[in-house]
């Protein structure tokens, strides 16, 4: 998938325990650190953001962590992402909490906001207790 071929499974099964790992703290994570992560703990190519691909790869892979989280922490693990140069979660958070039905169509910035913080406070409460 996203040109990574066999390669992409392996970035899937790293994404989900670092974003595990880092919950636990009040840090945010970005896009950057994530995709640092993942070429220390998989010895891939780094994703090159400046790429249409690349940029949903990341979609991609957050989509799937918060599909093999959600039913235990009841929560968007995609929330403590952020992008950097805008210091919130990219607008595939707000979508995919549309398509979940957590997080109405159309919600005002200020409510997208609210349920941001919310998310995000739930998930490192989560992995908090489960230290």
């Amino acid at each position: 998938m996203y040109g990574r071929g066999d390669d992409w499974e392996r970035l899937v099964e790293e994404t989900t325990p670092f974003l595990e790992e880092r919950a636990a703290t009040d840090a945010f994570v970005t896009y950057g650190e994530l995709n640092g992560a993942l070429v220390q703990r998989t010895g891939l190519p780094p994703l090159d953001f400046s790429q249409d691909r690349d940029r949903a790869a990341v979609g991609a892979l957050l989509w799937e962590a918060v599909d093999r989280t959600f039913a235990q922490v009841g929560a968007m693990i995609s929330a403590i992402m952020i992008r950097q140069e805008a210091n919130d979660p990219g607008p595939g958070f707000y979508e995919l909490a549309v398509e979940k039905g957590l997080l109405e169509a159309g919600a005002s910035p200020e409510r997208r906001t609210e349920f941001w913080l919310e998310q995000a406070g739930k998930v490192r409460a989560h992995y908090r207790r489960a230290r």
